[in-house]
């Protein structure tokens, strides 16, 4: 029966939705923890800082997604909220039914949104809507089309990705498995006018909706299939499509393990393809032994983007032979946001792997100045929209401002790599060999030129050679 299998609350150590610590806040990063038109859980729930025109059509949206996937069907969710109300680390003030009702329009527009889901209820949604507007579910308002057309319109724009991907802006997903379980019980059908599970929008990568199939003729009936397992699956496929990075893990691999909310989904893309244990007992450098790229390139090292060809991550950086690979790694609108939440996420989740903090420190390091910035992005390393080279290390700088690890602990991944990368710039000949290749071999004229000197230099130490030898010779005649 919906709403009897539920997650228990966050054992102690567990994945808990949290605040901000307002020491992390300033008004040069406001923005990447703050929603701007969308508010899910109860944090910033009908907050004035939300832009209100957005936000009021943003919630009109949540309420039509809700008449489609429930109607009136409220079986069990005072029950529902009472668990959820547990997963939040700050007290929720919200009275019982308000938080209960918060949490089914919340979860039914990310739903909507995200899965294409629509429930048994949609008759109920259209005799709502022709008693309260007089008008029938072709004018768009309700209904399977009012419902692809009001998403359509809403996710068209990347202000939803930002908010969707808050540490703030969350509720469990659990509450997503039980509204999925109140819109189709087993052996249910779509209902009267309903739509197959394939018949509803998916959502693209930019945050817009594309057509996923057609509905059901009006008067059918059409099974209910979604399963956790398949509402876990489309809920990655969309957090894969907006994250813009190299991912070494499958979405079958992420949708084998438990996450608690879609940020915790987001940050399961984010790890090394190589498990880091065993690298805990390399002595490693301080932080302010790193150096920056060009103080790199002047002691040899050659920075390559790392192919294609083999699945990698994003926090796949290696060195061998002189040569640092690091991933491709766009810089845009999206950046600062995602990378700010995750890095807080794994600050406020003592299970998660501080793989975020470890990879935004070393980056902020090697990108120190604009000229860093620049020579990646000459390498194809690195993508600045806009061309603000200035602004992309600026930004890594405030990342490095909220990233807290330990470069002697085991989450610290990268701690060979910067060994090897360490012991190659207190090489002294690597700097002269760099200086050479840098100063003086660039030009081919100045390569010929040093080559025909060299050989010249070895012609007179030939003919040198040949005269003392030819001088002992007639020295020795001479004394016999």
């Amino acid at each position: 029966e919906p709403g009897t299998e539920r997650r228990n609350a966050p054992t102690e150590g567990g994945c808990r939705i949290f605040k901000v610590p307002d020491g992390n806040i300033c008004a040069e990063n406001e923005d990447s923890f703050r929603p701007k038109i969308l508010s899910i859980g109860p944090y910033h729930h009908g907050s004035s800082r939300l832009e209100r025109t957005d936000h009021t059509t943003m919630e009109s949206v949540k309420s039509t997604c809700l008449r489609s996937i429930l109607g009136s069907n409220r079986h069990g969710i005072m029950k529902l909220a009472e668990d959820a109300r547990k997963f939040y680390s700050e007290d929720v003030t919200m009275e019982a039914e308000q938080f209960a009702e918060m949490l089914l329009l919340d979860g039914c527009f990310i739903l909507s949104a995200l899965t294409g889901m629509r429930g048994t209820a949609v008759e109920n949604a259209r005799e709502t809507a022709m008693t309260s507007q007089g008008t029938s579910t072709s004018s768009g308002t309700v209904g399977h089309g009012g419902v692809d057309l009001a998403l359509h319109d809403a996710l068209n724009r990347q202000d939803i990705v930002h908010d969707l991907l808050l540490v703030e802006n969350q509720i469990p997903f659990f509450v997503l498995e039980e509204i999925r379980k109140l819109a189709a019980p087993t052996g249910g059908t779509t209902g009267q006018g309903g739509t197959a599970e394939q018949g509803g929008t998916r959502t693209t990568e930019q945050g817009g909706t594309t057509e996923q199939g057609g509905t059901a003729e009006q008067g059918g009936t059409t099974e209910q299939r979604e399963t956790t397992e398949s509402l876990k699956q489309k809920i990655a496929e969309y957090v894969d499509g907006v994250l813009h990075y190299p991912k070494a893990i499958e979405i079958p691999a992420i949708c084998s393990n438990d996450f608690d909310h879609l940020l915790h989904l987001c940050h399961m893309f984010f790890r090394p393809s190589q498990n880091p244990a065993g690298h805990h007992r390399i002595q490693t450098m301080m932080t302010n032994q790193w150096h920056r790229a060009m103080q790199y390139r002047e002691a040899g090292v050659e920075f390559r983007v790392k192919g294609s060809s083999t699945p990698h991550s994003l926090l796949d950086v290696t060195f061998s032979n002189g040569t640092m690979k690091i991933p491709h790694l766009s810089i845009d609108a999206k950046t600062e946001s995602i990378f700010s939440n995750l890095i807080l996420f794994e600050r406020g989740y003592p299970r998660a792997r501080k793989y975020i903090n470890a990879y935004v420190t070393f980056m902020s390091q090697l990108l120190g100045t604009a000229d860093d910035v620049e020579l990646l992005v000459q390498k194809g390393i690195i993508d600045v929209t806009g061309g603000r080279y200035e602004q992309a290390s600026n930004l890594f700088g405030r990342l490095n401002g909220l990233a807290v690890f330990d470069p002697y602990g085991e989450d610290y991944y990268l701690k060979s790599m910067l060994q090897s990368v360490e012991a190659h710039y207190l090489r002294r000949r690597n700097w002269w060999m760099a200086w050479l290749k840098h100063n003086h071999l660039k030009n081919p004229c100045v390569i010929i030129a040093a080559l025909l000197g060299f050989i010249s230099l070895l012609c007179i130490t030939f003919q040198n050679f040949l005269s003392i030898l030819k001088h002992f010779n007639v020295f020795i005649i001479l004394e016999e």
